[in-house]
């Protein structure tokens, strides 16, 4: 109530506050707008050092402008370095008020070529090349940024510190953006925190070599080292590069045995010393690896790129079949690839080296055609330069010669120049050179012009050719190795424009390299803001205006505080307030960026519409030095107690890729407070009652593509049907929940996670109506427009394709070509003719020729139109294709926040699940946290050490399998860990456990910190009874060796510096574990600062648990009743420790037992004997001694007793819950026992019914042939056969006359009906007479149980009960004549005594109703061989004597096991009962 008092407070002041803050509004804007005039002008506060314009804000305009949407006349608005407009078609009266326009005329201007792949071989090795030399060349060839690869330079970039030394090489000498991939080699593949810190410090990815490299500090890694590098990636969404050539041995490659025999100077020899098949043979490894970054992948997130692809068969056949089996891979080749062929490139001219090499023209047309259909995804330089001396130009070795094509300068007309032949078009270089190398290097405001980007450019003419020569001017270090050198080429670049600064122009570049580094950090760099560590229910937003550079942002938190680069924290005023549903929590930083936004634009709307779009990555921040420590020492103490192998046991029971994530990476969630740990345990209490698994299929990790759809990206049809696939996969979820939980309150707690979800069930629908998933197309009935231009396309290709069948059938039948031909080059459908009979199509138009030459593609004259129409029919189905997807990817661009929250619900659901699982494989129990009036702080007992037990249990693939593991014995099971009782007062603040070493004193201290750290997470314990602990808030350990060398500390120094962090930051809610304290130094200096350790503890923890071998500090307890002494037990007869605790005691080391144990000398140690003999006084000792052994006499009784007591509770209880399971549908039985008699009385009626009718039409049969003589025999037959039919079916008076009898003097007997009060009044029947002490056993449905008499009530006897009761009588009689032996009868009576009661259930009953002879044999016998000692066993065999029946009586007749055995009775028909010694 407080609180709501509270809200309603500040509610109304707030409210009486927002007249004033409205009238202040205009106020706050003069001001504001007066200060952004006075601190931003562009055109004088522009460096124009930086760029060769004298201003940042103006206009491009061209009558070829490449956008997204093709190539059009028009403008682009530049400002503060970002696109602020485009405008197509007519712009003039967009820019005639401008006096900023920069005018190319008939230039093509596109979008600034990305360059993913080059070596600019800085630093360590400037005299290759250098990033000064390297960019200006970019610069001069168009390319706008760079990604640098970590090889070629010195030291390599595969660390941290390497990348910063990058960086800082690059600074001011860089003309162009330039991106840096890191190196994946062995040595920092298994270090995760090593790729960790790469990847953070602002690594885009990592590039790793399948074979040597060349460099000796840059190894080549296999198949493992990237699968780790990848799980890496995969948290980062970034992709790994993989130079794709593996070498094989001679064997396997014929062609390298002879080629020491061939001309190094030809480079035919060098083309076979790299073969296509090292190429195939690096994808084949690769295949797996690209699996596991499939949707549901262990590396789903991360992405695998093939750089500089040679190889156009098989290599690329093989990347296909993985794209369309869902691996995330990318393609790429380069130009060099694309414009030489090996038969052309001359002996000893080894400019033309490169690996994977050049191959033939013929594999040269197939790279082609690959780039053209998209099976290639994109171009990149490659360039490698070296040193002239390196090429080896005077010798011509192939072999020996440094490889590498230098070619920055010169991609973009080389592609044109050579892609001219195959109609390559504006758009398509745009893709290759721009958009998709954009998206792998993750820049997402780059690639393409429009708002918002970043103004990168290249203005060039494609029609302009040129002679790469001497008088050229080329910006490479050394112009001389480049292998385009003397070629002509077609396309001029006439300026480059980097982030709006115009940095090259006719042959002229920028004064100063203005250049931005690009790091993966998904923040600006300009500004942070922090949020307060005060914990608040809801942030609010206060929306700030601050000029950072040239521009002005609009940034968002709950107080403004900007951190400027280098600068004190400056608090900027708030312009209003809006609610965010965010909550940060204490001590998070959350950097934004947020998108750019004009600001008179802002103040036109009302502040409370306006809606910020920005990512932001949250990441912890500590607020002082003690939460870094505390931080640190959290890491180190999960490492230490091994819990992330307790995580990654759960991990393999989680079912989402998101939630194994989190566990693998030790990341399982854990209660923040007391409350938020109940909270997950009562999750896991409802998961482990789930009557059946939780199905989770379908559920991807959308939130890459949710993010992309926010960054403008259009989605494509497998990331929406991802989406379709997990929104219908988490609604499915809910509802089997839903139908499981029923009406019962026991799945709540899991029910309770969806609360104020929503399952976007209209955006799933939407999806699954437009888009087929299954092909993967979009459908006609998604729009109208796409259905009719569909339909004009197909009929338009029928009169198309009827054309050209005539036109080749016109041609072949002329003698034009061997057979009809039909295909499609440039995007036109074309018949082939021999380049001979081209007259055959006069006025056709030649679109492509074979790789020899010999066969003209040609487009017949007629086909023309129809083939225009085709490609504009193509057009308008993709460009409808995209509204359709546009439109869908904005809905889930929308619903952004809700698909999010949604996601992050159902993996917590998986975890909670994956804990229900988990914790019914370790048979856990729930734990509960002590309060401040209870005895105990720790009850723990039975509880074993969740890492130590999972040998002991089933193999974790065996429990995740559905099919039966039939032989078990692949998989053998280890002995258990010996379990623990830990017991601990809560007036106990510090326990000192002494004993010997790998006594298991560790092992305890362990344990129960992973009790701790599993309650808090939610996690069951693996102990017996209801463990009990308080929730500590931090658990503490020093445990192991802290020695370092790079930090110059030895163990003692490591032991002392960890001890002092940890009481820094100790606190009433801490555990702290201490193993072997004060140890590694002078024993009575370690005593000393131990006591005053442990003391300083005792005042400040919640519990500490410390071990030892100094015996002075068990006397503690004796001087502070808030210390506890426990000692691990030692035996002293096998000289082995028993790992159980001894809480109360103190031990010793046994040292010399340990020894002895471990093979030491015996001289040695006998020697060792004599000297703690003269050390420890006799009496003392012999003490001691007695003390110990009465203790463990004591110890052995009461175990005893107790396995005795728990043997006969379990029995108990076994049966007890055998009953329980049988008798929960007693009344659902009498119902169907009830209607089944029915049913029988009815048949029996038919069957009476049917004989008397037979009876009657006998009778009268005979009556109409008889002569008068017989009538009287005749009746009396008839008289005779209806009294027997009667009397068969008629009981006796007392049979039926309840009040006949006296109870009192009523004697069960077998048979007998009878009412019995201690199963309600229901209906048994008697089965056993009764005792000597009046007992009866009777049979209810299954259930046999022993009723006295006068709990029961006689109902009636049949027909059928007299009889049986009658051979009992005689058989009775018969035994008074001839009794048996008392002693005989005195040990069969004895013997029955002994077995267990004759309940029948399901567990000890075996049915061979249905089996061969041979089968149920075999049945009979492994029921047998499989009972416990003194077991009843039922043995269904059915009614007659048949021959199962008699081979079961055989084997039970002669079966060493079986004690006795009661044939079928009257009320066990087809059972026989057998007595199991």
């Amino acid at each position: 109530m407080q609180c709501n008092d509270t809200e309603r407070e500040a509610a109304k002041k707030k409210k009486s506050m927002d007249p004033l803050k409205w009238r202040l509004l205009p106020i706050l804007v003069l001001l504001v707008s007066f200060l952004v005039l006075l601190l931003q002008n562009p055109s004088e506060r522009l460096d124009s050092a930086c760029s060769l314009l004298p201003y940042d804000h103006y206009w491009i305009t061209s009558k070829r402008i490449v956008t997204p949407r093709g190539v059009t006349p028009g403008a682009v608005e530049v400002k503060g370095g970002r696109i602020s407009a485009v405008t197509e078609g007519d712009y003039q009266h967009w820019v005639l008020s401008s006096n900023r326009v920069v005018d190319y005329g008939e230039a093509v201007v596109m979008p600034g070529l990305i360059d993913v792949h080059a070596h600019l071989d800085e630093p360590g090795r400037v005299e290759w090349e250098g990033f000064s030399t390297g960019t200006k060349a970019a610069a001069a060839g168009g390319i706008t940024t760079l990604i640098d690869m970590p090889l070629n330079s010195f030291p390599s970039t595969v660390s941290e510190e390497t990348l910063e030394l990058k960086v800082k090489a690059a600074e001011k000498k860089i003309y162009v953006d330039v991106g840096f991939w890191g190196g994946l080699v062995p040595d920092n593949a298994f270090d995760t925190i090593a790729l960790d810190r790469l990847l953070r410090a602002g690594a885009l990815g990592l590039k790793s070599f399948m074979c040597p490299s060349g460099i000796n500090d840059f190894p080549m890694t296999n198949s493992t080292h990237i699968k780790e590098g990848l799980n890496v990636l995969a948290k980062y969404k970034r992709p790994l590069l993989v130079h794709a050539e593996v070498v094989l041995d001679s064997e396997s490659n014929t062609e390298l045995t002879s080629v020491d025999s061939l001309d190094p100077r030809s480079y035919a020899t060098y083309l076979k010393t790299r073969p296509p098949s090292w190429e195939e043979a690096a994808i084949k490894e690769l295949q797996a690896a690209m699996k596991e970054t499939e949707i549901g992948g262990r590396a789903e997130g991360a992405h695998i790129h093939i750089v500089h692809l040679s190889d156009a068969e098989t290599s690329l056949d093989l990347i296909k079949d993985a794209k369309s089996r869902g691996a995330s891979v990318t393609v790429e080749t380069c130009p060099h690839y694309l414009a030489f062929a090996a038969e052309e490139i001359p002996d000893g001219d080894t400019r033309f080296k490169c690996a994977p090499p050049i191959r033939d023209a013929a594999n040269r047309q197939q790279l082609w055609e690959a780039l053209l259909e998209g099976h290639i995804d994109m171009l990149s330089s490659d360039h490698s330069p070296s040193v002239p001396d390196l090429k080896l130009f005077d010798e011509g070795d192939f072999l020996r010669a440094w490889g590498g094509i230098s070619s920055l300068q010169f991609v973009l007309p080389v592609t044109w120049s050579y892609g001219q032949k195959f109609g390559i078009t504006l758009s398509q270089l745009v893709l290759w050179w721009s958009e998709r190398p954009a998206k792998l290097a993750g820049q997402q405001h780059k690639g393409a012009i429009i708002p918002g980007n970043d103004a990168d450019f290249v203005v060039w003419k494609p029609d302009v050719e040129f002679d790469l020569n001497e008088n050229h001017t080329i910006y490479h270090k050394h112009p001389n190795i480049s292998a385009y050198v003397g070629k002509r080429l077609s396309g001029k670049v006439l300026a480059t424009f980097v982030r709006g600064n115009l940095v090259y122009t006719e042959g002229k570049h920028a004064p100063a390299a203005c250049g931005v580094p690009i790091l993966a950090k998904s923040y600006d760099t300009s500004g942070i803001f922090v949020f307060p560590s005060k914990r608040t229910d809801k942030a609010t937003v206060a929306i700030c205006m601050y000029t950072a550079g040239k521009e002005s942002f609009l940034m968002g938190a709950s107080h403004c505080f900007l951190l400027p680069r280098g600068k004190t924290p400056t608090l900027l005023s708030s312009i209003d307030a809006i609610p965010i549903s965010t909550s940060p929590e204490p001590g998070v930083s959350t950097r934004i960026v947020l998108s750019r936004v004009s600001f008179s634009k802002l103040f036109r709307e009302k502040p409370r519409a306006l809606r910020l779009k920005a990512r932001a990555t949250v990441t912890r921040i500590p607020e002082t030095a003690d939460s870094r420590v505390s931080e640190e020492l959290r890491r180190e103490t999960e490492e230490s107690l091994q819990w992330r192998s307790v995580c990654s046991q759960v991990a393999a029971f989680a079912s989402t890729s998101a939630g194994r994530a989190m566990c693998e990476s030790g990341e399982l969630p854990v209660g923040a407070d007391r409350e938020e740990s109940e909270r997950l345990l009562d999750q896991t209490a409802a998961a482990v009652l789930l009557p059946e698994p939780l199905d989770f299929s379908g559920v991807d990790d959308v939130s890459e593509i949710v993010r992309s759809a926010v960054a403008g990206e259009l989605l494509t049809v497998r990331e929406l049907c991802a989406v379709e696939r997990s929104l219908r996969a988490a609604g499915r979820v809910f509802e089997q929940l839903k139908q499981v939980s029923g009406d019962s309150d026991r799945h709540s707690p899991l029910l309770c996670i969806f609360q104020d979800c929503y399952f976007l069930t209209e955006q799933a629908q939407n999806i699954e109506f437009c888009v087929d998933c299954t092909l993967s197309i979009v459908l006609d009935r998604a729009s109208k427009k796409l259905a009719s231009i569909r339909m004009d396309r197909k009929l338009n290709m029928e009169k198309l394709d009827s054309l050209l069948k005539e036109v080749s059938i016109r041609v072949f039948q002329a003698g034009g070509i061997d057979s009809p031909l039909i295909t499609k080059r440039r995007s036109r459908m074309c018949v082939g003719v021999k380049a001979s009979h081209k007259s055959l199509l006069p006025e056709g138009i030649v679109l492509s020729s074979s790789s020899s030459g010999m066969t003209y593609f040609m487009e017949p004259r007629d086909a023309v139109d129809l083939n225009n129409m085709e490609v504009k029919l193509l057009s308008d189905e993709k460009a409808e294709e995209i509204a359709i997807l546009g439109f869908l990817t904005s809905q889930i661009a929308g619903s952004e926040g809700e698909i999010k929250h949604l996601m992050n619900k159902i993996v917590e659901l998986d975890l909670a699940s994956a804990r229900g699982a988990y914790s019914l494989w370790i048979h856990g129990v729930r734990p509960t946290f002590t309060r401040e009036n209870e005895n105990l702080s720790v009850d723990i007992e039975g509880i074993q050490h969740p890492v130590l037990l999972e040998p002991s249990l089933k193999r974790l693939k065996m429990v995740k399998s559905s099919e039966t593991v039939e032989d078990s014995s692949e998989f053998p099971i280890g002995e258990p860990p010996v379990p623990l009782d830990i017991k601990i007062g809560h007036a106990t603040k510090v326990v000192v456990i002494s004993g010997p070493n790998t006594g298991g004193k560790t092992a305890t201290m362990k344990t129960l910190g992973l009790a701790s750290l599993m309650s808090k997470a939610g996690l069951f314990l693996p102990a017996k009874s209801t463990p009990s602990l308080p929730w500590f808030g931090q658990v503490l350990a020093d445990i192991g060796d802290h020695q370092s060398l790079e930090h110059s500390l030895s163990t003692f120094s490591g032991h002392i510096s960890r001890l002092r962090k940890i009481i820094n930051v100790v606190s009433k809610e801490s555990l702290v574990l201490v193993d072997e304290i004060g140890s590694g130094t002078d024993p009575s200096e370690g005593v000393a600062l131990s006591t005053s350790i442990l003391q300083y503890l005792c005042d400040r923890v919640g519990l500490a648990i410390v071990t030892t071998h100094y015996a002075d500090l068990s006397r503690l307890k004796a001087v502070d009743s808030r210390f506890e002494n426990a000692a691990m037990e030692f035996c002293t007869e096998t000289l082995q420790p028993t790992y159980r605790i001894l809480w109360g005691s103190t031990g010793s080391s046994n040292a010399l037992s340990v020894a002895k144990s471990i093979g030491f000398d015996q001289k040695v140690l006998d020697r060792a004997q004599e000297w703690v003999e003269m050390l420890m006084p006799d009496k003392q000792k012999e003490r001691q001694g007695l003390l110990y052994q009465s203790l463990l006499e004591e110890r052995s009784r009461l175990e005893y007793q107790a396995k005795k007591a728990a043997s006969v509770l379990s029995d108990v209880k076994k049966l007890y819950f055998e009953i329980h399971s049988e008798a929960e549908d007693l009344d659902k039985r009498e119902v169907a026992l009830k209607a089944k008699e029915t049913q029988l009385i009815q048949q029996e009626l038919k069957v009476v019914k049917s004989q008397m009718d037979s009876i009657v039409k006998n009778f009268e049969n005979r009556l109409q042939n008889a002569t008068p003589d017989q009538f009287n025999s005749i009746m009396r037959e008839a008289e005779a056969a209806i009294a027997s039919l009667v009397a068969a079916r008629t009981p006796t008076d007392d049979m039926f006359d309840e009040g006949t009898e006296n109870q009192n003097s009523y004697v069960p007997q077998i048979g007998d009906k009878v009412y019995v009060k201690g199963l309600g009044g229901k209906l048994a029947t008697v089965v056993e007479e009764p005792g000597e002490d009046g007992v009866t056993m009777v049979r209810y449905g299954k259930i046999k149980v022993r009723v006295k008499k006068n709990d029961m009530k006689l109902f009636q006897r049949t027909m059928k009960d007299m009889a049986v009761t009658t051979s009992r009588l005689i058989k009775a009689q018969e035994q008074k004549k001839y009794p048996r032996r008392p002693s005989m009868e005195a040990k069969e009576n004895e013997e029955e005594a002994s077995f267990g009661p004759a309940v029948r259930t399901s567990k000890n009953t075996v049915d061979l109703r249905g089996m061969r002879v041979e089968e149920a044999s075999h049945h009979l016998q492994m029921a047998i061989s499989g009972s416990r000692s003194r077991q009843v066993l039922f043995v269904v065999h059915g009614m007659g004597s048949g021959a199962v029946k008699a081979s079961a009586l055989n084997i039970l007749r002669n079966h060493p096991r079986v004690a006795k055995f009661e044939e079928e009775s009257p009320m066990n028909y087809g059972c026989t009962i057998a007595y199991i010694k």
